[in-house]
């Protein structure tokens, strides 16, 4: 008997894989660890120069930027408001250009921060707020409002202007 079960487990994995191939492969292949693991380059200047950012606060920066990507493309395109949640599970498009959704959920996979966006009419605000002592936060207003960072904690729009941004590599959004 435990010779018939082995080879219906067997028989079983061979009908799996020759009739999903695809879904084989994917659970094969090694799956990201998340926006940690990413080896994107991360530059923020302001008008003093360079703000050195800590690999957490560049991560942080990362998200900031592409929901305020998504942001911009959802107020052209979206049939719906694009709250942090619809960009997370991709928001539904109005026309045939569609809008592109977070790669990760940002509350879910960044212990560091906590990621808030508030809609009003056409415009968004984007906060990252740094959950441990010694991380700076961002601030993001749409509708060329501006990105700020406050080394101390949460960022404001008193904060320091970002005057220039550039991310070289993954980009924390999809198709």
């Amino acid at each position: 008997m435990k010779l018939i079960i082995g080879r219906t487990i067997v028989l079983s994995a061979i009908l799996l894989v020759t009739a999903f191939p695809s879904a084989t492969a994917q659970a094969q292949q090694p799956r990201s660890a998340g926006p940690s693991t990413t080896k994107a380059t991360v530059e923020v200047k302001s008008e003093s120069g360079t703000i050195p950012l800590k690999r957490e606060e560049q991560i942080a920066f990362m998200f900031v930027d592409a929901i305020n990507s998504l942001q911009d493309d959802c107020s052209r395109h979206a049939a719906e408001p694009c709250t942090l949640e619809a960009l997370v599970r991709g928001p539904r498009a109005q026309d045939t250009f569609g809008v592109p959704k977070l790669k990760f959920d940002p509350n879910a996979s960044d212990p560091n921060y906590t990621y808030k966006v508030v809609l009003t009419g056409h415009n968004w605000e984007i906060w990252a707020n740094p959950q441990k002592p010694g991380l700076g936060g961002f601030y993001a207003r749409g509708r060329a409002g501006g990105k700020w960072y406050n080394p101390a904690g949460p960022a404001t729009a008193n904060s320091t202007k970002i005057t220039e941004s550039s991310i070289d590599g993954d980009l924390f959004w999809e198709q």
